[in-house]
């Protein structure tokens, strides 16, 4: 037995090999691959050599001996690197948790350990239950396999008892890390299903993802501040974004006990009725306005260069990209602004659940007029202009497109470049049909290219702070391609509304840790993506390998991000080789 190289595509390889003759002809077996020379050296190949002549001596009649290496042979490769998420998992005291979610009930199988290893796989490995359970040996532990109906079995559990998760884990955050909860960011997107098989869960709607031939469902998400979620709602596919306020308000005053609150969200929520609901549960808005919506004395006010400020990039935060270029010009103004609202009492009553005979005292008046005072915080950027501008010319190029066949069956609605269309059509000559270009939407549209307006109903806020916390709205939307990307929460391979729910109960719990873990790194000043991180725990992996019977476990190779990961959480990094006892050992410090 012998180290061999070998060269492959400029690099040298190095592994163990045997020789044995085979007819007569002296051939090689590869017992084990050690990897990439210079990589090796890097990461000490030396005190792996050196650990190997430790480790493998043995006595045997009062004299030293070295193990027949000839036998060595790499069973398999398991992660380790989880231990980063188990780390922050003790911190929340999740098994505790659990634990007391099911302290009346007859569960005989190990629950605390399978909702762990679902979390687990979501964050590192996304993958459906059914493979999970056929690979659960890829995490380093000694806990016995479980098997595939405990999966579903735990899902059904983590359903039932949602809110008490929530309601755990909030509290938590706020003992944990003194959480701020003044202000919270809400928005809503879609999970789609290849199937359409609908249920009272899943179901057609307005797909975001445009996938509109198969069922979905809603999920509206909060967060704080700082981007860590705070709750969640799933409503069935076919619910309009508007429509899922209610409830959220509900969890907000109901279940996590919050009376003054600043909800930021986009013009997806953005109805007279929802405004009028956050203000009756005693809570303020910073929402997106609907300039083009807005009476024309409004817009006058709005496009006047009157009155606005000129500001620089220390003013603002999370604007700053709009000051890369010296060319660029940010501006804001501050109007007092009126926002009045009509409804049926009867409307309200129905949004809310409530008994429409409620609403008798107000039959003589069948609409109700009232006021919210807001202010309109107002602002101009040249580098949103020239984006309006660039999407505004790829639209009419569509249009011209269709103008120059007529057809008028392209046509039929007026969205996206659509609205750009028109027809010249004699009154008298019906046949005499023609496409043309609207010169007069165009021309009305370009001015409002660069201008914005936020909504905001606490009148005591800074202008610069509401524009400020509606772009921090941003981090909701990334928590939305997290979960869908790097976490692939789907495709979602169940088939009952139940463990849909607790499928996602398990990427909340999962969410929150990898939000954790980003917020600790950031402290540290050390800022990294989702998907790097996500990279760099895999990389974290021990070869098993077994020599005269005898199991051993080598480090592998990681890169320098996994280090600073597991000295931002003080994890000692364990021995380049241990055995089996010495990693048991090192295993069980993570375990709460």
């Amino acid at each position: 037995m012998f180290v061999k190289a070998t060269r492959s595509k400029g690099h040298d390889y190095l592994k163990i090999v045997e020789s044995y003759r085979e007819k007569g002809k002296s051939k090689h077996r590869t017992i084990v691959n050690l990897g990439r020379a210079d990589i090796l050296a890097e990461s000490g190949l030396e005190n792996i050599i050196k650990g190997l002549q430790r480790y493998l001596k043995r006595k045997d009649n009062e004299q030293n001996k070295i193990r027949d290496i000839s036998t060595i042979e790499e069973k398999t490769r398991v992660n380790y690197g989880y231990v980063a998420f188990q780390t922050l998992w003790n911190k929340y005291s999740m098994s505790e948790l659990l634990t007391n979610l099911i302290c009346e009930r007859k569960i005989e199988f190990d629950f605390i350990q399978t909702v762990f290893l679902m979390v687990i796989n979501q964050l590192l490995r996304p993958s459906s239950k059914y493979y999970l359970q056929r690979n659960q040996e890829s995490y380093l532990s000694d806990e016995k396999n479980i098997p595939l109906h405990h999966f579903y079995r735990t899902l059904d559990i983590l359903a039932d008892n949602k809110p008490a998760i929530e309601n755990a884990l909030f509290s938590k955050n706020r003992d944990l890390f003194n959480m701020q909860v003044d202000i919270v960011f809400y928005d809503v997107t879609t999970f789609h299903f290849e199937s359409q098989l609908q249920d009272d869960l899943r179901d057609f709607g307005f797909s975001k993802a445009h996938k509109y031939n198969e069922v979905q469902v809603v999920l509206g998400m909060l967060i704080d501040c700082e981007g860590r979620p705070i709750g969640y709602e799933l409503y069935p596919g076919n619910t309009f974004d508007s429509k899922t306020l209610l409830k959220i308000l509900k969890k907000l005053k109901e279940q996590f006990n919050l009376n003054k609150v600043i909800i930021v969200a986009d013009k997806g929520i953005n109805s007279k009725l929802n405004l009028k609901q956050i203000k009756d549960n005693g809570f303020d808005y910073i929402v997106s306005a609907r300039i083009k919506n807005m009476k024309k004395s409004v817009q006058k006010e709005i496009l006047s260069d009157k009155d606005y400020k000129r500001i620089s990039s220390n003013d603002l935060y999370y604007w700053r990209d709009d000051f890369d270029k010296e060319d660029n010009l940010f501006r804001y103004k501050e109007l007092d602004y009126t926002n009045v609202i009509k409804y049926e009492p009867r409307r309200i009553c129905i949004q809310r659940g409530e008994d429409e005979n409620q609403a008798e005292d107000h039959k003589r008046n069948k609409w109700i007029r009232e006021e919210l005072p807001e202010k309109l915080i107002c602002t101009f950027s040249s580098k949103r202009a020239r984006k309006d501008t660039r999407d505004r010319e790829r639209a009419i190029e569509k249009a011209m497109k269709v103008i120059s066949n007529n057809n008028k069956s392209a046509v039929s609605s007026k969205h996206g470049y659509k609205r750009f269309v028109t027809d010249d059509r004699e009154e008298s000559v019906k046949d005499n049909y023609h496409l043309k270009l609207d010169e007069e939407r165009i021309l009305e549209e370009s001015k409002f290219d660069g201008f914005y307006a936020i909504q905001c109903s606490d009148l005591s806020l800074d202008p610069l702070k509401v524009i400020d916390n509606y772009h921090y709205l941003f981090k909701v939307e990334e928590s939305f391609r997290i979960l869908k990307s790097t976490m692939e929460t789907r495709p979602i391979f169940l088939w009952t509304p139940k463990r849909i729910e607790g499928h996602f109960v398990s990427c909340f719990i999962a969410f929150l840790l990898e939000r954790e873990l980003e917020l600790c790194l950031r402290r540290r000043n050390v800022d990294f993506s989702t998907e790097r991180i996500k990279e760099a725990l895999n990389k974290m992996e021990f070869s098993e390998i077994e020599i005269e019977g005898q199991k051993y476990f080598l480090k592998g190779k990681h890169n320098s991000l996994t280090s600073k990961i597991f000295a931002v959480l003080k994890i000692k990094q364990p021995s380049n080789l241990m055995s089996n006892e010495q990693t048991i050992e090192y295993m069980e410090k993570f375990k709460n």
